[in-house]
């Protein structure tokens, strides 16, 4: 990535065509990031006319974006889950061992973090609101922005559409079936018009594409760290953040339990549906924490509604309080782990 923030910092856009064609060429670094995430790339470059085009620099914006993502998350979450859950969610976020591991590093997944919440978000507001033109603009960029930042992203597609349909033909939500259709296909097209724009021609996307399913095959950490079976990731967080798991997981059989009784909540029932496909779409990849960062968006919500299922009060400014120092434990202890590691 410095690597890139320094070619196009220094040459624009025009710097893409020959990194592609240098990646595509060299079979020893298709074990490194590929520069088709063009997105990250180009503010890492414009990062860099404010802060140098250095290793530093690009921590220091993994660190900017792990805390917008925080604050992202509590606005939106302050619109659609209301206070004091907003809150407590806001803080656990900031405190997960695994993003503040990353926010220290010069890699992608803070900014991917933030992105792609960002756009969970807005699908959000887009189902609440269908008649808004606004909104779908809006979260169309942010979707083809947070493709362009990781490309895998773009399976994200995949929970989006089955919550779409759900509140389309189970809810009966007034949903433009073909409308929806295009706003969830438009951004993944648009970012592929772009990377295959910036590479210099499809068939070097394409190229660069296959060098990047191939590099697994290659890559001696990835072969022998990166695999296991379809819970790997859930091992991995327990042993991250262990607390907030098994209060996600819990809160998990409490949403199903309530949808069975007939009550629904659209907020968590798309946080649901992301968990779950989500796993299911990288249980064919090899696996790494880092690549499922999106889920910490799920398991930090159902965390803090499960630990408000459990202490909740008739009085709610006593129930504040006790919800409230219950997050804080749990960020203590996940403090304690990320200082661990």
């Amino acid at each position: 990535y410095l690597k890139y923030m320094r070619a196009v910092h220094q040459r624009g856009p025009a710097a893409f065509p020959g990194l592609f064609v240098e990646f595509n060429g060299n079979p020893e670094a298709w074990i490194y990031p590929p520069p088709n995430r063009i997105g990250f790339v180009v503010v890492s470059a414009l990062w860099a006319g404010l802060f140098g085009a250095e290793l530093t620099a690009l921590q220091g914006l993994s660190f900017a974006a792990h805390l917008l993502g925080a604050l992202v998350n509590y606005l939106f979450a302050r619109r659609h889950l209301g206070e004091p859950r907003a809150l407590c969610f806001g803080v656990l976020w900031s405190f997960s061992p695994l993003l503040m591991g990353l926010s220290r590093l010069a890699l992608t997944d803070s900014f991917t973090a933030t992105c792609t919440s960002l756009s969970v978000w807005l699908l959000l507001e887009v189902v609440e609101a269908p008649a808004s033109r606004v909104r779908r603009v809006l979260f169309m960029a942010a979707f083809a922005f947070t493709v362009l930042v990781k490309e895998q992203a773009v399976l994200l597609a995949v929970p989006f559409a089955a919550f779409v349909l759900l509140e389309r033909l189970g809810r009966r939500t007034p949903l433009p079936l073909s409308t929806m259709a295009l706003t969830l296909a438009l951004p993944g097209v648009a970012a592929a018009a772009i990377m295959a724009l910036a590479a210099g021609g499809m068939g070097v996307l394409v190229e660069t594409s296959r060098a990047m399913l191939q590099s697994p095959a290659t890559n001696e950490y990835a072969t022998k760290y990166c695999s296991g079976p379809w819970f790997r990731y859930l091992i991995d967080y327990l042993c991250l953040s262990p607390g907030p798991t098994l209060l996600a997981i819990g809160f998990a059989g409490v949403l199903v339990r309530r949808l069975r009784s007939g009550s629904y909540d659209r907020t968590l029932v798309l946080m649901g549906l992301i968990a779950v496909l989500f796993l299911f779409e990288f249980s064919f990849f090899i696996k790494s924490v880092r690549y499922a960062v999106v889920l910490e968006l799920p398991i930090r919500i159902f965390a803090v509604c499960m630990v408000c299922e459990i202490l909740e009060t008739r009085k709610r400014v006593l129930s504040a309080l006790l919800c409230g120092g219950a997050v804080a434990v749990l960020c203590w202890l996940d403090w304690r782990t990320f200082d661990l590691y």
